[in-house]
């Protein structure tokens, strides 16, 4: 059961790259993500407070573990994730993000003080190569010239995101996922409210546009982070991490029928050279 939530996970987040993209092109990095996790904490509240006894009693060094997953988890990485999708297609920061899982392994490796095997240091190779051909546009004379200000703000993410697996899994020995989940969410949600006020407010926002908030609230965070912690929790954070590999498939799908965005070869034969390394690394 748990590995069918995770392809929903996917699925689910998938879909955050179209609706950021959607709400990114209307609200600041600060104000969307406050707006997406008010309608987040509408839902995850209520919830922690029917299935959890004593939910908002933790200690001192609880408080710290789930501070950090809400600054990288979600102040940090919907400051990347707002930004880099206002100046990228969903698509392209899509196969970016997907190099999160390559980042799990070498935090994961430093953090055990265990050598990286050669077929997984393969693997990272093919993943690293297939993201400088993503990044230049598939001409990898341009790569420097071709990194966007988008794909820097792109890379903040997945950066963010392996800091986030990789303290979950500290907090998850002391509180359960839904309890992390919505103490993460609280604390990342007021460092967003605090800066937010500093953007300047759209006159008019169309309804659309509300609704991609509402799912990224409802769907992206509510369901997303509550089975992606429960998965770290059964699994691992290394094998639960091996589920983000389907994210820029559903991602480039979605974009293609939602946003009517158009899939360069560059974009394939990177998708594949990132995705296939992935592969190696968590199938050896």
């Amino acid at each position: 059961m748990i590995y069918i939530k995770l392809i929903l996970v996917a699925l689910m987040w998938g879909g955050t790259f179209i609706a950021t993209r959607m709400a990114a092109q209307v609200f600041g990095s600060f104000t969307g993500a406050t707006f997406r996790y008010v309608f987040a904490l509408v839902f995850l509240i209520p919830m922690v407070l029917l299935k959890e006894k004593n939910p908002f009693k933790i200690n001192r060094k609880q408080f710290f573990q789930l501070l950090i997953l809400g600054l990288t988890g979600i102040f940090g990485y919907s400051y990347f994730f707002f930004n880099g999708l206002r100046l990228v297609e969903a698509s392209h920061g899509a196969l970016i993000v997907s190099l999160n899982p390559v980042l799990v392994m070498i935090m994961t490796s430093i953090k055990d003080k265990k050598k990286i095997d050669t077929i997984k240091i393969i693997g990272m190779i093919l993943s690293i190569f297939g993201l400088m051909i993503v990044i230049s546009r598939g001409n990898l004379n341009d790569l420097l010239s071709g990194f966007t200000w988008g794909d820097a703000f792109m890379l903040g993410c997945p950066i963010c995101w392996a800091m986030y697996t990789f303290y979950a899994g500290d907090a998850l020995k002391t509180t359960t996922p839904l309890q992390a989940s919505t103490w993460a969410t609280l604390l990342g949600f007021c460092l967003l409210a605090i800066c937010a006020p500093f953007e300047n407010f759209p006159t008019q926002v169309n309804p659309m546009v509300w609704v991609a908030i509402a799912y990224l609230g409802i769907c992206g965070t509510v369901l997303g982070f509550v089975w992606y912690y429960e998965g770290i929790s059964k699994i691992g954070a290394v094998k639960t991490s091996v589920f983000n590999n389907l994210i820029p498939i559903f991602a480039m799908m979605l974009s293609v029928l939602i946003l009517g965005e158009r899939i360069e070869t560059y974009a394939l034969i990177g998708s594949v050279l990132v995705i296939g390394g992935v592969f190696i690394i968590n199938r050896f």
